[in-house]
């Protein structure tokens, strides 16, 4: 009876759907429901719901490309015409599916026709205008745009008809075949291969054919954070092992040209017209220097940066890789900007999250800035069998400065570098009470009371920075904020007069800020929760007494005392906090390294 009670169930449901004033949201979840359960009933087994939208469901298939499976319902009197009329968003669903990875898959539409009580087409016309229809939505040789099958069911007279149509069939051509019930129109959807595959651009190894690196990106230095300085550094680095790099940027100043010419690395831009912002440039064909030249790899960054990465490759360069570069857990870091009692961020993270996954899918390889990222993100794409590959990418350190010769500071600067008005998840609010503690129980017969310096303040957010270091200091400790910076030597300059460098982050993807001021010999306290700190542990380097402070699970008045206490002890034992730093620095410097991230970026891309 399983053939009767889906067709009943489905045709009772469509009938509905036809005649209801406002039907599809309240019937959708059952329907798709009851399709999932006939493919159920296939070699395939159960298929699955997928995230995000597009496809509505997969079902993977033992020896044959997944099955991506678009669902549409279409009710009303003028169902049919309404089909032809959404040709158009049918095939943009039907490209979206395609870019969602860059794996083999066969593509399919199930199209639902309820078109009510209202006669509005003979049966010729009907024939007609369904040819029509289909011929439009199936994949040509052409373009390759398309569906590879459309299983069409449409209700008539309370009862369900199926038609099976295949690509590559003559444009006037009648279905493939005509199931009697919807389990049998399922089993031909389930098993059906195609005999024309759609096949995504497949490229040699790296190592030996592609040299054409397309990083992009929204600025050559760093005046908006560390995801500037890993393209930067990456970019140079490609180009040190002797590949063709270049970088797309909005814009390039005339010192942006001459730095990044003295790393042999070529910057782009597009033509821009009247109006269109800087990230919106980053969509328009790039103007290169030779006219033929055209990437082989695409890097992108992120979720800010990487869907523009993702248009070029898509509208522009369809036969590069590309890679996409994990630089936050979305989750973790907008649970971290929570407070107690306070409104729950759950919409935003979960949108931050699937956007990060989506770019992730399409990508050919993923790299995640260390281990905490790329074990984030391998989690998150668990359960698809189409995941690209993961890698950790770690970030290397300039350990050409010659420290001998470098002088101790006099004064007690405690700095921090990063997004000051993000305050709490920064942990900015618990280094602020450790350092009151300090100060509050300084002796009086000491000098250099410490100080503290905070560098990547926004210039609309210094207000509110103030504010709230004023509620907590209460005129008590001395402070000074700095805006960004994309001086490197304003930023050496910084580090060089800090005694310590504190990174007291609730959730630090990495922590790039770190490794600058472990390169220069600048101690640093690290949080236990940055992708840092685990790889420092996971390389089993000695750092006792230790530079990460661990609070994890700690109430905050004993999170306050923990960081209170690191951060006396390096002010007390300057000299000893330097030589930790130092033998810290030689041991990071075996892995921390730009040539050999890149090598290890060519690595991957080989192991594709």
């Amino acid at each position: 009876m399983l053939n009767d009670d889906l067709d009943l169930q489905l045709s009772s449901l469509l009938s509905r759907a036809a005649n209801e004033r406002a039907p599809l949201h309240s019937h959708w979840i059952h329907i798709e429901a009851l399709l999932a359960e006939a493919l159920s009933a296939t070699p395939g087994g159960k298929p699955r719901s997928a995230s995000g939208g597009s496809p509505d469901l997969i079902q993977t298939r033992a020896g044959s490309p997944p099955l991506f499976i678009e669902i549409q319902i279409l009710a009303g009197p003028r169902s049919l015409n309404n089909l032809n009329n959404r040709s158009q968003s049918l095939l943009a669903h039907a490209i979206q599916m395609r870019r969602s990875t860059r794996a083999e898959v066969t593509l399919a539409a199930v199209l639902l026709l309820a078109p009510g009580n209202e006669q509005v087409m003979d049966e010729s016309a009907r024939e007609r205008a369904t040819t029509r229809a289909m011929h439009t939505l199936l994949r040509n040789e052409k373009d390759n745009v398309g569906y590879d099958a459309i299983l069409l069911g449409e209700l008539q007279e309370d009862q369900l008809i199926w038609e099976f149509y295949k690509a590559g069939q003559p444009e006037a051509s009648s279905p493939d075949h005509r199931p009697t019930s919807t389990t049998q129109a399922f089993q031909l959807l389930a098993t059906f291969e195609s005999e024309k595959p759609f096949l995504p651009p497949t490229a040699d190894p790296i190592s030996e054919q592609q040299q054409r690196f397309l990083l992009v990106a929204d600025e050559w230095r760093s005046g908006r954070g560390g995801i500037s300085t890993v393209n930067r550094e990456l970019a140079a680095a490609l180009a040190s092992i002797g590949k063709e790099v270049t970088v797309l940027l909005p814009d390039a100043s005339d010192e942006d040209i001459r730095s990044a010419s003295a790393a042999n690395v070529s910057l782009a831009t597009a033509a821009r017209p009247p109006g269109i912002s800087d990230r919106e440039a980053l969509m328009l064909r790039p103007i290169f220097a030779e006219e033929s030249w055209a990437p082989d790899v695409i890097v992108g960054h992120g979720r800010i940066l990487g869907p523009y990465a993702a248009t070029q490759q898509q509208q522009f360069f369809p036969s590069a890789r590309r890679v996409h570069i994990v630089h936050t857990d979305a989750e973790q870091l907008e649970f971290a900007k929570e407070t107690i009692g306070g409104s729950s961020r759950m919409t935003s993270a979960d949108e931050r999250r699937q956007l990060e996954r989506e770019l992730s899918m399409s990508a050919d390889l993923v790299a995640g800035i260390g281990p905490l990222l790329s074990e984030t993100i391998s989690d998150d794409l668990l359960g698809n069998s189409l995941a690209p590959r993961v890698f950790t990418l770690v970030p290397g350190m300039n350990t050409t400065l010659d420290l001998s010769e470098r002088p101790e500071p006099v004064k007690n600067k405690v700095l921090f570098i990063g997004r000051a008005d993000d305050m709490k998840s920064k942990g900015i609010d618990i280094v602020a009470e450790a350092l009151l503690q300090i100060v509050d129980q300084w002796p009086a017969s000491k000098n250099h009371i410490p100080s503290l310096i905070i560098r990547g303040v926004p210039s609309d957010a210094a207000n509110v920075v103030k504010r709230k270091l004023d509620e907590i200091f209460e005129s008590r400790v001395t402070y000074h904020l700095r805006p960004y910076a994309d001086d490197q030597d304003q930023l050496l300059a910084d580090l060089s007069q800090a005694r310590v460098l504190l990174m007291p982050s609730r959730h630090e993807g990495f922590g790039l800020a770190g490794l600058e001021a472990i390169a220069k010999g600048i101690p640093v306290l690290l949080s236990a929760e940055s992708g840092l700190a685990q790889l420092i542990t996971d390389c089993q380097i000695n750092t006792v007494p230790s530079s990460i402070v661990s609070t994890r699970n700690t109430p905050s008045r004993l999170a306050v005392d923990a960081w209170a206490e690191a951060i006396r002890q390096v002010l007390d034992n300057p000299k000893e906090a330097r030589a930790r730093v130092i033998e810290l620095r030689s041991s990071l410097a075996k892995i921390a390294d730009w040539p050999q991230a890149a090598a290890s970026l060519l690595t991957a891309l080989d192991q594709k």
